[in-house]
């Protein structure tokens, strides 16, 4: 529930104030997301009640005791509710410590974390998915393109959920061992002290001299995109820019929230017309969302991004729609997203086995995201084209009326290109419950992903954006990082 706040305007006259009619206008609508959240409370009363087999008021107090209180710990939480598509952990890597109301569902705060520089993480635990099945309870409107989630609890094994049509997201595989979720930066990174930390109203990172340079962290990494994964080091060792897997799990619950939810009160940025039902960003070459002009971003100073997470309303722009989410995940900056490349004709996905912490920023070292010796190690081919990653110098709009997108196989090369983001074959028609968000394809050198557009992408940017269209040494002031870290 997002409640909306008076403009008093300046003493002693309220000049600058929100008008009689505005003011009015926000008071009906608090109310109604008042009765709205009540609706919802109402409707669980017997069902509450036939549960614990209590009376109503003690049966009510200890469902909100149990639910906001004590939590379960790894619940990635259900679709279209509150704190969907986040969590909370006991198992804190050195340095990582809990925020007020980090385990209080509804809380701004829940599921955030705050790493020893300042640096403000959201917990993503694990999850299954699954796409297109006939038992999706968004089958009906959504048919092959719906998308269901599911907590880890929601099954007593892998193969019970696999039996049942559901994969394990490939964000979660790292180092060969399946990991219970996976932190990631609240905000773009930006320049705190020396460090790429992620924190509030900051000046996003980049990678071009003329704006927030890496060059300017300690150490001076390299003003290009090989030189984030030094940039986000200079928080530590155990840090990496997201891999093209971890954006794809929040675009993934930014989807299955969107189908679920029902009305603004769990998602702030919610499209009953279902045409712009997606988070939004800075992308309208005027620190606005092209779509919802409602939300404008603070200045940064230069012209090519607003300061991070300074969107107002800013549940608006997290992938989960509420005030725990990710933000800015649509345009603002790019944002290097390594895990797939390409390298002397052929495109390559990094294997489960390999370490995304460990990767280094060249070419020539098997511990390096890039070249052949790192190819051989730590990534599997793709072949010359895969799906509708073809090499061809071309983009398109992710979607289709007719065709699945994106791969309901478990595991091999198709689970891990459809949890790249990578569409199947036909997959490039353009929806609107893919964002219309562009798919930049190429066969570029030492390939280095780009995702989610920068502040005057218009349309082509969101949440699924992916651009193939850059090599590890291209450097611009639209491009930046967000770090991400696992558990140990």
């Amino acid at each position: 529930m997002q409640i909306q706040k008076i403009n008093l305007g300046a003493l002693p006259n309220g000049i600058g104030g929100d008008s009689a009619r505005t003011s009015n206008g926000k008071v009906n609508d608090n109310f109604d997301a008042v009765a709205a959240e009540f609706t919802d409370v109402k409707a669980l009363i017997p069902k509450v009640t036939s549960e614990l087999g209590q009376s109503t008021t003690t049966a009510i107090s200890q469902k909100l005791f149990t639910d906001t209180v004590i939590p379960t710990f790894e619940d990635i939480g259900v679709a279209g509710s509150i704190s969907f598509g986040i969590g909370i952990t006991t198992n804190l890597p050195p340095g990582m410590s809990e925020m007020e109301g980090t385990r209080i569902k509804g809380h701004s705060n829940y599921g955030n974390y705050q790493y020893s520089d300042g640096s403000v993480m959201c917990y993503v635990p694990m999850f299954y998915y699954r796409w297109g099945h006939a038992s999706n309870p968004n089958y009906a409107t959504h048919g092959l393109n719906s998308c269901d989630v599911k907590s880890k609890q929601a099954f007593a094994s892998i193969a019970a959920a696999q039996s049942a049509g559901y994969a394990i997201h490939r964000a979660f595989y790292d180092d060969g061992k399946l990991k219970d979720g996976f932190f990631v930066d609240k905000y773009q990174a930006s320049n705190n002290a020396g460090k790429a930390s992620s924190i509030k109203n900051g000046i996003p990172l980049s990678s071009a001299a003329a704006n927030s340079p890496f060059s300017a962290l300690t150490g001076s990494p390299a003003n290009n995109l090989a030189g984030s994964i030094d940039a986000v080091k200079t928080r530590g060792a155990s840090f990496f820019p997201t891999t093209i897997f971890i954006q794809r799990a929040l675009s993934l619950l930014s989807m299955a929230h969107a189908q679920s939810a029902t009305s603004t009160a769990a998602c702030a940025w919610y499209d009953a017309a279902g045409v712009t039902n997606y988070p939004k960003g800075c992308n309208n070459n005027a620190l606005r969302d092209v779509n919802d002009t409602s939300v404008i971003y603070e200045e940064t100073g230069y012209l090519t991004a607003g300061k991070t997470g300074s969107a107002k309303p800013f549940a608006k722009t997290t992938h989960n729609g509420q005030h725990s989410g990710v933000a800015d995940l649509n345009g603002n900056m790019y944002e290097v997203a390594l895990g797939l490349t390409q390298t002397d004709g052929n495109f390559y996905i990094l294997k489960t086995s390999a370490k995304a912490s460990a990767l280094t920023s060249g070419v020539t070292l098997a511990t390096d995201a890039w070249g052949t010796a790192a190819m051989t190690k730590s990534y599997d081919s793709l072949g010359a084209s895969y799906g509708e990653l073809t090499g061809e110098s071309r983009s398109f709009a992710i979607g289709s009326t007719t065709k699945q997108v994106f791969s309901s196989a478990n595991s091999g090369l198709a689970w891990s290109a459809s949890c790249a983001g990578i569409p199947q074959l036909g997959g490039s028609d353009g929806t609107n419950i893919f964002g219309n968000d562009r798919f930049y394809d190429n066969r570029v050198e030492h390939l280095c992903p780009l995702v989610g557009g920068h502040w005057s992408h218009g349309t082509d940017a969101g949440v699924w954006m992916v651009g193939c269209h850059n090599s590890r040494t291209n450097s611009s002031h639209s491009i930046g990082v967000r770090a991400a870290l696992y558990p140990v």
